[in-house]
């Protein structure tokens, strides 16, 4: 059964267990209704038949999100459910999931209905057990709550989390502060690509973040964001977020 938790004003999440490299990490997807009443699915997880009430009272699922190129596993199960969404993705995807229809790529700043904002988050990479592989995620801002939605570019793992994965997160830096692992930091060789896209990520106005994988920063959130990035930079970015 899914369960939506209510963030802010139209934009609600909806949590999974997920695991990776044997750790249980979680994985959540976010749901934004635009003006339009249409609904914007990020990331989304496994939605069955009994949970399409509990969607079609919030809006019209119009646009599913394979927001990089690890978060696309059930998009393909949910457009079966509503073949009427567009499936939207990254630089990728169509070769990773040729058995998808994907009706756009976001490989460019864009904004849904002026509220919903967009933009690439380039030079990215992590280390995963097939080697280093680019992201290429798009991340997004939902301006009328302050609310910035994150995947896979910084987590925020907490003390809600079982102990293995709160001694995996400690030891690959990502435990209660919301930053990118050591397995980005390691694995991502443009960092000046890296600093080009986070600068323009803390141009938006947010102080809520929404992680894929970790707990949602309430408050605080753009000022953790590039304290993090300052972090996996090894350098200050010498803005003024924190003043």
């Amino acid at each position: 059964m899914l369960f939506l938790n209510e963030v802010a004003p139209n934009i609600w999440t909806a949590a999974q267990s997920f695991r990776f490299l044997g750790v249980e990490v979680g994985s959540r997807m976010t749901i934004v209704r635009l003006p339009s009443q249409d609904l914007v699915l990020i990331s989304p997880i496994p939605v069955k038949r009994g949970d399409r009430p509990l969607l079609d009272a919030l809006g019209t699922v119009k646009y599913l999100i394979a927001p990089n190129l690890f978060h696309h596993l059930y998009i393909g199960d949910v457009q079966a459910m509503y073949p009427e969404a567009q499936i939207l993705g990254v630089t990728g995807l169509s070769h990773k999931r040729p058995d998808l229809r994907v009706d756009a790529t976001l490989n460019q700043s864009g904004s849904f209905e002026n509220v919903l904002d967009y933009l690439p988050f380039e030079g990215f990479s992590a280390i995963l057990p097939s080697g280093i592989q680019a992201a290429h995620e798009t991340v997004f801002c939902h301006q009328p709550s302050g609310t910035l939605i994150l995947t896979d570019i910084a987590f925020n793992f907490d003390e809600t989390f079982p102990l293995s994965t709160r001694v995996a997160a400690q030891i690959l830096g990502s435990y209660q502060t919301l930053r990118p692992s050591r397995l980005e930091k390691w694995g991502t060789w443009d960092k000046a690509t890296v600093e080009a896209s986070i600068r323009q990520v803390l141009v938006w106005n947010f102080d809520r973040v929404i992680p894929g994988h970790g707990g949602i920063v309430e408050t605080g959130g753009k000022a953790q964001l590039e304290a993090g990035y300052e972090w996996f930079l090894g350098r200050s970015l010498g803005l003024s977020v924190r003043a």
